[in-house]
Parts: C-alpha cells; structure tokens; sequence
C-alpha cells in the first residue's frame, strides 16, 4: 500500500513536471515568435532609417552646392554691378559735360 501510494505520488509529480515542461516550452515558443516579429520590425525599421539617412546626406550635398552656386553667382553680379555703376557714372559727367557746353 505504501509502495502504491509512493508510486501514485511520484507520477503526480512527474505529471506535474511534465505540464510545467509543456507551458514553459508553449511560453518559450510564444516568446520566440514575438521576438522574430520584433527583428522584423527593427530589420523594417533599420531599411526605413538607412533611406532616410541616405535622403538626408543627398539633401545636404544638393544644398552645399545651391550655396556654392548661389556665391559665384553674387560674385558674378557684384562684378558686373560694380561695372555698371563705373559706366553710369561716367554717362552722368558726359551728360553733364554735353548740358553745359549747351548751356554755355
């Protein structure tokens, strides 16, 4: 009888274990799939960010030249500008010579 007993306990405890072995494995298994669904989602967002990166280094290369572009174009202008001032003030003393020689 106690043989019996003793036996009796000792499956319980291994049908206990083996339960306890199951949920852990079913958790486990749960666990894993949660964590590939997590990679790809990081992998997704990984390829997203690298896009975005790439985008923000092309757009930073694009605006370094509009800036480089934009002065040598003022400095071209300026040039000029300066060029154009020189010639209306010499317009101006001819004007001014040719209305008093009119004048006069």
């Amino acid at each position: 009888m106690t043989t019996d007993l003793t036996t009796e306990i000792l499956k319980q405890i291994r049908d206990g274990i083996t339960e306890l072995r199951e949920d852990f494995n079913q958790r486990l298994d749960q666990t894993n799939e949660r964590l590939d669904q997590t990679n790809e989602r990081l992998d997704q967002t990984n390829s997203r960010l690298g896009r975005v990166e790439q985008g923000l280094n092309d757009l930073g290369k694009f605006m370094r030249q509009i800036a480089l572009d934009q002065a040598r174009h003022e400095r071209f202008h300026a040039h000029h500008v300066e060029h154009l001032e020189e010639d209306v003030t010499d317009l101006k003393a001819r004007v001014q010579r040719l209305e008093q020689r009119a004048v006069g």
